[in-house]
C-alpha cells in the first residue's frame, strides 16, 4: 500500500494523535492514504503551505464521529510522496514531521500544544499503536544508554496487545522478547527467583524465528554470570539456535516471508538497532543475528576471564569486536554499547597478563565510543569509573581522582545516579577516606560521593513510583510528565550535536551548517529544564522520588548541637560511613566486611524473631555480636556518639534489616548481664544492658536529601488529629490470635496472596487507645468492612488528619520464590475492583498532609530471618519496605513513618503499651523523644526488657519534629 507509516504519539494522550506516510511517486496520493488511515475524515480542497517546503499543500478535514478538526500535509520530495496528517491542536507537531521527512534528517522545532494532563506514559502510548517493536525498541535504546530502570517500563509482557492485527508469530515474539528482558533486569538486581521463573516460561514458548532462541540463549548466559555460575555459561552457549535463512523467492521474483522470518523482522531488537538518529537503513536478518552472536561470544570470553583462561578470552572478545566491525563497518548505532562492553573485557584480560598500556588505551577508546554514540548518558559515566578505578589501581592518583572529579560533578549536576558500578567507584571511596584523615575539609567531598550509588533495589521502586507519577492527573504530573520530555528531546539533541561533529557520520560542510541551531535548542531545552525541576521541587512525589544531592556544609547547618548525621555506604565487599556533626565531621572504611556485617546482623535477627514452621520463636538476644558489630561501625566516633542526644542514621547494605538502637555501646553492660546469667539469672533479662538506643533518639533516613526535606517542611495544616485503620473484615473462619502481627505460611500455589492472611485480623484495641487520647472530636477510626482499598483511596478528607494510623498486616516481598513482590497492606475488601490490598502504587497516589504516618504492622521496613521473612512476607537481602511502603506514604505526603523491623508483638501487650505511651507523651515532647520514653517503658520490665519487644519500630524522617502540632 505504501513503502512506510509512522505513528505520531503523545504521552499525554492514549492514542495517536497522527500519522505519515511515505512511497514512491505514482498514484492518487489521497486515495493511498485512505486505505491506510485508522479513522475515516472529509477533507476540503487543498491550499499551498509552501511555508514547510516548495510545492506542499494541505487540506483541512473533520473526523467523522468525533468530529475533530484534522490537518493533511502532502508534498512530492523528490521520487517520493510524503503525507502527514493528524488531529489540528497537534499542528505544529504534524509540520514538524513533515520538515523531518523531507530533508530526511532530525530538525530541531518547537512544538506548541496544550498538555491534557492525561495519564498515559509514553510506553503506554507506544502500546496502543500496536506497532508493539516500537515499543520494545525505546527498551533497548534506554538500555543502551544505561538507562536500565527507565527501561524497564518498556520491558512488560503486558504492554503486548494479543489484540493487535499482527500476526500470531509476530505477537509471540514481541511477548518472548519482553519476558525475557524482563527477567535479564530482574537477574541484574539480584532476583534470581523471579528471573528463572521467567526464563523457564520463555523456553516453554519453544520458538525458533532466528531472534529469540539467540536473545534468550544469551540472556540466560548473562543469568548463570550473575549467578557466580561459571560452569553454566558454556553449555548455555553452546545450545543450538535456528540457522539465519535467506528469504526465498517465487517464480516472479517476489520475495516470500514465512512465519519465522517475519517474527524475526518483526523483532523489537530490529527497532532498536535502526531506530536512531542517523542510521538510516535497516539491518537485515542475517546482521541482527550476528550482533546477538557476538555478543553470545563476548558473554563467552568474559566467563573465561573470570575463570582465569585469560589466552581464551582474548581471542573470544577479539572474535566478538571482529564481528561487530564487520557488520555495516562498525557503524550500528545500537550496538555501540556492547563494543564499548568488549573493549573494557578486553582491558581487564591485558591488566591480568601486565599489559597495562593496552589495558590503558583500550578503556580509553570506550570512554571516546559512548561520548560520541550516547553523550551525556549514564554508560559513559560507567566506562569512566571504570577507566578511573583501572587509574587508581596502577597508581595514577591524581588522574584517579581528577577522572572521578568530573564524574561526581556530572552525575550531580544531572541529579541522576550510578547504578550497578559500586566496584568501580569503591576505588575513589577508599582514596577519600584515606585523605580524609589529614584533609579534614575533603569529608565535603567525601558525603557527595557517598550519594552517587544508589541500591538497585531503590532503584527500581524509584522507576516504579516514577511511573506512577507520570500516569498522574494532579499538576505535579502534568509538569513530571514536561520533565521527562524534555530529557528525552534534550538527549536527542545532544546526540545529534555530537553526531554532528563525527567526521565519520556526515560531511563537515553540512555539520557546521547544523551545529548552531542544534545547540541553541539545547540551551533552551537546558533552560527548560531548570525551570521545571523548580517547579517541582514543591511537590512530596516529586521529592520522595528525585536525585537530590546535599552538601556535607548544608546539613551540617541543619543539625542542632546535640545532633549527628550518620551514613553509611555499602560499595562491593566493603562499606564505608560518613559522619556529619556541628562539632567534627570525618569519615572512614568500615572495620569488617560486608559479608562479615551481614553475618552479625543474621545472627541478631535469629535471636531476635525465628519463624520455624510458622511458629514464631524468640531466642536469649546475642549481646556480644551487638557489641561487635557496634564497635565494627561505630568505633572511630564512640567518643562522640555519647554527647549525641539525637542520631540521625542512614542505614546501607545488612543494616537496612536491623534497627541501631539495640546495638550495645559499651562492654560493662555485656560483662553483667553473662555473670548474672552464670549465676542463674534469667536469660531473657536485659535490664542494665547499655543500648545505643538507651540515652539518644534516632531517625532513620533514607537519604540526606529526604532528611533535609523533613526538618524543613512546614507542620501539618489538618484541622483533625488522628485517623486509625485497621482490624480488617475476614473472609473465612478467624484462626487463633498468634505472639506476632506475622502473616500465615504461604502454602498455596502460584503467587496470589493465600486467603488466610484476610482471616488473621489485629484487634483494633491500639487504634481505639490513642482515639481516647485525642477525643471524639478529633479523632476518627476506620475499622472493619469501613476499612478497605477502595473506600481508603475514594476519602477525600484524608489530608484532614495529622497522624495516620494503621494496625494490620502488612506484604512486602513475594509470597513464594519466583513471584513478583507487590508491598502492601492488608485491607478488608471492598467495592468492585477491590483486592483487598492497599499498594505502594495506591499509597503513592493518596493526598495526604501528615505530621505522622504510623505502620503499626510486621515487618514494614525491614527483613527478619529466611523463614520470618517468608511469614512477615518480606523478600531474602532487606530493604524492600523501606525502598516501597514508607517511601509512598513519603511521597503521598507523610513528613514522618515509624515502621516495623520484624512482626510487631503481641505477647505481654508489648505493641499496644508502647504505643499507648507513645501517645500520652507530654505536650511539647518529640516523635523521637516520645518513641524513646515509650521504648524505655518496656525497656525497664524484665518481661519485655528482650529487644524483641521494644525495639523493632523505627521512625522514618526527623524524629525532633513535635509529636503533637496545632490545637
Amino acid at each position: 500500500m505504501f513503502d512506510r507509516k509512522w505513528a505520531l504519539i503523545c504521552s499525554d494522550v492514549d492514542r495517536p494523535v497522527g500519522a505519515a506516510f511515505s512511497w514512491r511517486a505514482g498514484g492518487d496520493a489521497s486515495a493511498w492514504v485512505g486505505r491506510g488511515r485508522d479513522a475515516l475524515i472529509e477533507c476540503g480542497e487543498a491550499t499551498s503551505a509552501s511555508d514547510i517546503a516548495a510545492g506542499a499543500v494541505v487540506r483541512r478535514c473533520r473526523e467523522q464521529g468525533s468530529n475533530l478538526e484534522w490537518n493533511s500535509y502532502a508534498v512530492k520530495s523528490g521520487d517520493r510522496v510524503l503525507v502527514v496528517e493528524g488531529v489540528a491542536a497537534f499542528d505544529s507537531a504534524l509540520r514538524l514531521a513533515m520538515a523531518n521527512l523531507v530533508k530526511n534528517r532530525i530538525v530541531p522545532g518547537t512544538l506548541d500544544i496544550v498538555t491534557t494532563g492525561g495519564s498515559g506514559s509514553l510506553a503506554q502510548a507506544r502500546a496502543g499503536l500496536g506497532g508493539q517493536d516500537l515499543l520494545i525498541g525505546q527498551g533497548y535504546r534506554r538500555n543502551n544508554a544505561g538507562e536500565y530502570t527507565e527501561a524497564e517500563e518498556f520491558f512488560r509482557p503486558g504492554r503486548i496487545d494479543d489484540t493487535s492485527q499482527e500476526g500470531a508469530a509476530t505477537i509471540a515474539a514481541q511477548r518472548h522478547e519482553t519476558m525475557v528482558n524482563r527477567a535479564l533486569q530482574l537477574s541484574n538486581l539480584g532476583r534470581f527467583d523471579e528471573a528463572t521463573r521467567l526464563f523457564g516460561e520463555a523456553r516453554a514458548m519453544g520458538l525458533r524465528d532466528p531472534i529469540q532462541p539467540r536473545l534468550l540463549r544469551n540472556f540466560e548466559a548473562i543469568d548463570a554470570l550473575n549467578r557466580g555460575d561459571l560452569a553454566a555459561v558454556a553449555p548455555i552457549l553452546a545450545r543450538p539456535v535456528p540457522d539465519v535463512a535467506q528469504p526465498a523467492t517465487a517464480n516472479d521474483g517476489a520475495v516470500l516471508i514465512d512465519t519465522p522470518l517475519s517474527a524475526g523482522l518483526n523483532s523489537g531488537l530490529a527497532a532498536s538497532l535502526t531506530d536512531s538518529v542517523q542510521q538510516e537503513t535497516r539491518l537485515t536478518l542475517a546482521e541482527r543475528a550476528a550482533i546477538i552472536d557476538a555478543q553470545a561470544r563476548q558473554i563467552g570470553g568474559t566467563a573465561l576471564r573470570l575463570r582465569g583462561e585469560n589466552d581464551a578470552a582474548l581471542a573470544e572478545l577479539t572474535a566478538a569486536r571482529d564481528d561487530i566491525m564487520r557488520i555495516k563497518g562498525g557503524r550500528v548505532l545500537s550496538a555501540a554499547r556492547l563494543q564499548a562492553q568488549i573493549l573494557a573485557e578486553m582491558s581487564q584480560v591485558h591488566e591480568a597478563a601486565g599489559r597495562y598500556g593496552q589495558a590503558e588505551g583500550l578503556l580509553r577508546d570506550a570512554v571516546a565510543l559512548t561520548e560520541r554514540r550516547y553523550p551525556e548518558s549514564a554508560s559513559v559515566n560507567a566506562t569512566k569509573a571504570r577507566l578511573a578505578a583501572f587509574l587508581s589501581r596502577r597508581g595514577e592518583r591524581a588522574q584517579s581522582l581528577a577522572l572521578y572529579r568530573e564524574l561526581v560533578s556530572d552525575v550531580t549536576g544531572k541529579r541522576s545516579a550510578l547504578v550497578g558500578l559500586e566496584n568501580q567507584v569503591r576505588p575513589f571511596m577508599r582514596m577519600l577516606v584515606e585523605d580524609v584523615q589529614t584533609q579534614p575539609a575533603l569529608v565535603s567531598e567525601l558525603f557527595l560521593a557517598s550519594q552517587l550509588v544508589e541500591r538497585p533495589g531503590a532503584a527500581q521502586t524509584l522507576a516504579q513510583l516514577s511511573r506512577q507519577l507520570s500516569a498522574g492527573t494532579d499538576e505535579a504530573s502534568d509538569l513530571f510528565r514536561r520533565a521527562n520530555t524534555v530529557d528525552r528531546e534534550l538527549t536527542r539533541v545532544n546526540l545529534s550535536i555530537a553526531q554532528a561533529r563525527a567526521p565519520d557520520d556526515m560531511g563537515q560542510g553540512e555539520a557546521a551548517a547544523l551545529l548552531p541551531e542544534l545547540e541553541d535548542r539545547r540551551a533552551r531545552l537546558e533552560q527548560a529544564q531548570i525551570e521545571l525541576i523548580e517547579a517541582l521541587g514543591a511537590y512530596p512525589e516529586y521529592r520522595s522520588i528525585s536525585h537530590i544531592y546535599v552538601a556535607a556544609d548544608d546539613l551540617v547547618a541543619l543539625l542542632k548541637p546535640d545532633e549527628a548525621y550518620l551514613k553509611l555506604v555499602r560499595l562491593g565487599d566493603e562499606m564505608f560511613a560518613v559522619y556529619l556533626s556541628p562539632t567534627r565531621s570525618t569519615g572512614w572504611r568500615v572495620d569488617a566486611s560486608a559479608g562479615q556485617v551481614a553475618g552479625l546482623v543474621q545472627k541478631l535477627r535469629d535471636s531476635i524473631a525465628l519463624s520455624i514452621n510458622g511458629v514464631t520463636a524468640t531466642y536469649p538476644f546475642d549481646v556480644d555480636s551487638s557489641r561487635q558489630l557496634y564497635r565494627a561501625l561505630f568505633g572511630p566516633v564512640a567518643a562522640d556518639l555519647g554527647r549525641v542526644e539525637h542520631l540521625i542514621f542512614e542505614p546501607d547494605g545488612a543494616l537496612l534489616q536491623l534497627p541501631i538502637n539495640l546495638l550495645v555501646a559499651d562492654q560493662a553492660g555485656v560483662d553483667a548481664y553473662h555473670a548474672r546469667v552464670a549465676a542463674g539469672g534469667d536469660e531473657f533479662d536485659f535490664r542494665g544492658v547499655n543500648w545505643l538506643g538507651r540515652d539518644k533518639a534516632i531517625s532513620t533516613a533514607l537519604s540526606p536529601a529526604g532528611f533535609r526535606d523533613a526538618r524543613r517542611a512546614p507542620s501539618s495544616r489538618a484541622a483533625k488529629a488522628y485517623l486509625g485503620l485497621g482490624q480488617n473484615e475476614p473472609i473465612g473462619p478467624v484462626t487463633q490470635a498468634a505472639l506476632t502481627r506475622g502473616l500465615p505460611q504461604f502454602t498455596d500455589p502460584g503467587c496470589a496472596l493465600p486467603v488466610a492472611s484476610w482471616n488473621r485480623p489485629i484487634p483494633s484495641d491500639e487504634l481505639v487507645a490513642a482515639s481516647e487520647v485525642f477525643g471524639a472530636g478529633q479523632s476518627t477510626l476506620l475499622t472493619r468492612a469501613a476499612f478497605n482499598d477502595t473506600a481508603i483511596e475514594r476519602r477525600g478528607d484524608l489530608n484532614s488528619f495529622r497522624i495516620l494510623h494503621f494496625a494490620t498486616h502488612a506484604v512486602v516481598t513475594p509470597p513464594r520464590e519466583g513471584c513478583p513482590a507487590q508491598p502492601a497492606l492488608v485491607t478488608s475488601f471492598g467495592d468492585q475492583g477491590s483486592d483487598g490490598l492497599l499498594q505502594f502504587g495506591e499509597v503513592f497516589d493518596l493526598n495526604l498532609d501528615a505530621d505522622l504516618v504510623i505502620l503499626s504492622a510486621c515487618d514494614t521496613a525491614s527483613t527478619a530471618g529466611l523463614e520470618a521473612t517468608r511469614e512477615a512476607g518480606l523478600e531474602n537481602g532487606g530493604g524492600q519496605a523501606l525502598d516501597g511502603l514508607v517511601r509512598a506514604f513519603i511521597g503521598a505526603g507523610g513528613r514522618q513513618v515509624v515502621a516495623s523491623h520484624w512482626p510487631a508483638p503481641e505477647q505481654y501487650e508489648a505493641t499496644g503499651r508502647l504505643f499507648a505511651s507513645f501517645f500520652r507523651a507530654p505536650a511539647g515532647t518529640s516523635q523521637g523523644d516520645a518513641l524513646l520514653a515509650a521504648q524505655h517503658l518496656l525497656m525497664d520490665d524484665p518481661a519485655t526488657s528482650h529487644p524483641f519487644y521494644w525495639a523493632g519500630f523505627a521512625l522514618i524522617g526527623d524524629g525532633s519534629r513535635p509529636l503533637f502540632s496545632g490545637s
